[in-house]
């Protein structure tokens, strides 16, 4: 997309459809055009190394990484080049075989070895048409590519680790509710679980309470999304363990 295709009305239209014509409501969300922008200019959606979340969410993280982190990604891609070049390492699991090439040429031409990436596709699942998305225990998706389907070994790939072993965990993949409830152990007291796309009420409605009764902090982020022309809303969890 040229830069003459993005222009400011266009970021004012798509700021109007999701927060209304107030001025007051809109002016905090400003700061972002410039980068919205840039990110619409010839898009390299693995290359740029920007994660896809909102850029409140971004800058959030910008301020609370450090270099002797760990991190573990559910859903690999330009997030795992962002975290590569500011932790000491990452896991990443998969489930899309060709996504995961593309990102293994990625790492090796930035000579990049502090992450691993682990493939693991979804598996028939007999049961499917008795589980719900928004369960904690059942391990599908809502993706139709995976209709009848379970991520039971995608999900449980974390369970490899020690407890309180990651400073964060990234759920921006499969059955994201399933991710956050088998991922909270291992987080360590302080640390993050950071949840994409919770503008999709059923991917908080059994994870909060859950987080909640267990003693965790939850933070709300709302915002422009870089490559996109509409807000998503990204939600960290804070283990006060």
């Amino acid at each position: 997309m040229s830069d003459r295709a993005v222009r400011f009305s266009d970021y004012q239209a798509m700021l109007r459809a999701e927060i209304g014509t107030s001025l007051f409501r809109q002016l905090p969300f400003f700061r972002y055009y410039r980068r919205w922008k840039k990110s619409l200019k010839n898009p390299d959606v693995l290359g740029d190394g920007i994660p896809w979340i909102n850029f409140p969410a971004i800058d959030f993280l910008e301020r609370h990484h450090r270099p002797d982190m760990r991190v573990f990604e559910y859903g690999g891609g330009a997030s795992t080049l962002f975290w590569a070049s500011r932790v000491k390492a990452v896991t990443t699991v998969e489930h899309d075989e060709q996504w995961v090439i593309n990102l293994a040429v990625k790492l090796r031409q930035l000579r990049i070895d502090n992450v691993e990436v682990h493939h693991i596709s979804s598996e028939p699942d007999p049961d499917f048409g008795q589980k719900r998305i928004a369960s904690l225990t059942d391990y599908i998706s809502d993706d139709p590519l995976h209709q009848g389907k379970h991520f039971e070994r995608y999900v449980n790939k974390i369970l490899e680790f020690p407890d309180a072993h990651f400073d964060i965990v990234v759920v921006d993949g499969r059955s994201r509710p399933s991710c956050i409830a088998t991922a909270r152990s291992k987080v360590k007291s302080g640390g993050i679980l950071l949840l994409d796309n919770t503008e999709r009420g059923y991917y908080l409605s059994e994870t909060w309470p859950l987080l909640r009764q267990q003693g965790w902090a939850r933070l709300d982020f709302f915002g422009p999304v870089p490559y996109l022309y509409h807000f998503c809303k990204t939600t960290a969890f804070v283990h006060k363990g």
